[in-house]
């Protein structure tokens, strides 16, 4: 029994150990960010990220993303920080992988609007650039973000059908049905902007591609969601009406 006290020992500290990683609340973090100290946070936070103890943790990625992001609206770190959106999105889709259960989601529910909407605009633009395989990388990461976002998931879908990845793109478009037909598609005003937007877009492609079925099934599937949209309704009453 003495030879197994130690062990014992060992087992509950390190359980004690991976709860007070969970629990702890990155006040250093949140201090020096609501301070602007945007440089610093960003050091601070990345470090934490390769910590044994504490790179499990999602809020340093979350932080990590909000410094980028604070920073790639600002002319003075430009220069020395050029790709700083780009990393606001990898850390915030990396972010998305540590909080599968979105523990976070709603105290951060402001960011997150803001950082989606910049990066559904950012995946727009380079859908109408013809540039796929980025936009592809942009709604990939905002799926990250939030697991029910179907219009996100649909425009991924959209995105690696323009790229002839049928395999991707049928998983893509399998995620989003999913989320519609079982109703648990997250409705904050952008991602239904989102989710309008990428309808009316896939179902004009099925529709001009001589396959109205399918067009009017994905337009019937956010008709619950959308009913009240008028740009929502045009293209309904135009394909299916």
């Amino acid at each position: 029994m003495k030879k197994l006290l130690p062990i014992l020992f060992f087992i509950l500290g390190f359980f004690s150990q991976s709860f007070a990683q969970t629990d702890k609340d990155y006040k250093d973090l949140l201090t020096m960010f609501v301070s602007e100290k945007y440089e610093k946070c960003l050091y601070k936070a990345e470090a934490y990220t390769i910590k044994d103890e504490t790179k499990k943790d999602p809020l340093p990625y979350m932080f990590a993303s909000r410094c980028y992001f604070e920073m790639s609206k600002r002319d003075e770190f430009k220069e020395k920080y050029p790709d700083a959106f780009k990393n606001a999105m990898k850390y915030i889709s990396k972010y998305g992988q540590k909080d599968k259960e979105r523990k976070y989601a709603s105290e951060y529910e402001d960011f997150f609007s803001d950082l989606r909407l910049a990066a559904m605009l950012e995946a727009e633009s380079m859908m109408d650039a013809l540039k796929y395989t980025k936009a592809k990388t942009i709604y990939d990461q905002i799926t990250d973000m939030d697991p029910n976002d179907s219009g996100a998931f649909l425009m991924l879908g959209v995105a690696q059908h323009l790229m002839k990845a049928k395999k991707e793109s049928e998983l893509s478009f399998k995620a989003a049905r999913t989320i519609l037909t079982e109703k648990k598609a997250s409705v904050a005003k952008e991602q239904l902007n989102l989710m309008r937007d990428s309808i009316t877009r896939y179902a004009t492609i099925l529709n001009d591609a001589g396959n109205k079925t399918a067009a009017k099934e994905w337009l019937d599937l956010g008709m619950e969601y959308l009913k009240d949209d008028k740009e929502f309704k045009v293209t309904y009453d135009m394909i299916a009406g």
